[in-house]
Order: C-alpha cells, then sequence, then structure tokens
C-alpha cells in the first residue's frame, strides 16, 4: 500500500516505524521545515525512493498514496484531511482529529461521503483515565 506521511515532528518516527513493520510502501514525506525531512531521511536510511515535498496538495496530486497520516500542528489536521480524503486517501490523524467539533464532523461526513477509512490517533494514557471511570 502506498504511504505518505504529512508532518515531520516529534511523532513522526512512530509513524515511520509502523508503516516499517506493517510492509507499508512509504512513497513521499512532507513538512514546511526542510530539515526535519532531512532528519527523518537520514534517522532512517529512506533512499532516493521516498520523495520530499513542502507543498502536502503537490504531495497528494502526484504521488496519489492510498494511505496518509497527518502529523502537524492540531490547527491544520481538518485543512488537510479534508483535501487527503477528497482526493482519495485513507487517513491516519494524530490527535487530535481537529480543533472543533464542527470540523470533526466535516472530516467523518467527508470521510462516509468518499467511502474512505479514517483512524483518529489517541494517546495510551487517555484510556487508563477513562477505562476506570466507566465502572463509576
Amino acid at each position: 500500500m502506498k504511504y505518505a506521511l504529512i508532518g515531520c515532528g516529534r511523532i513522526s518516527p512512530n509513524h515511520i516505524a509502523a508503516a516499517r513493520n506493517n510492509g507499508l510502501e512509504l512513497t513521499a514525506i512532507c513538512d514546511t521545515e526542510v530539515s526535519c525531512m532531512a532528519d527523518k531521511m537520514l534517522k532512517f536510511k529512506l533512499g532516493s525512493t521516498v520523495k520530499q515535498y513542502t507543498d502536502y496538495t503537490e504531495m497528494i496530486i502526484t504521488e496519489t498514496p492510498e494511505l496518509v497520516a497527518i502529523c502537524t500542528e492540531s490547527g491544520k489536521h481538518a485543512e488537510i484531511a479534508l483535501f487527503c480524503i477528497e482526493h482519495g486517501c485513507n487517513c491516519i490523524i494524530e490527535k487530535p482529529i481537529a480543533l472543533s467539533i464542527a470540523d470533526a464532523d466535516a472530516i467523518i461526513a467527508t470521510s462516509i461521503k468518499n467511502d474512505s477509512l479514517l483512524e483518529g490517533v489517541q494517546r495510551e494514557l487517555i484510556i487508563f483515565y477513562i477505562l476506570p471511570s466507566k465502572k463509576y
């Protein structure tokens, strides 16, 4: 499966490692900071087959990935997710999925309309607090 990563910050190594561990074909990475991409290219020895982009729209249109991980700052999640879904991508979105309920609803509705898969990443720490509270 063709996989692309948008955002090469702190959480991105986990997504790159997960892609490798699950046999995904990382075809492209994107970040507005070229140095962040260069760091991930070196750290993970990604090689010349992984393309680098500073514009996610160009990357999505050119590479046509089947799955995209959105690991940017939270305020951009909705805009990026909507674009990716509208262009045929399944999406993994780092927490929070959006900054407003309206944006989250739009992402979900667009995903349903386009028959794409959508996964919102949550931290395990949150689960440990929620599960015990359900007992009461």
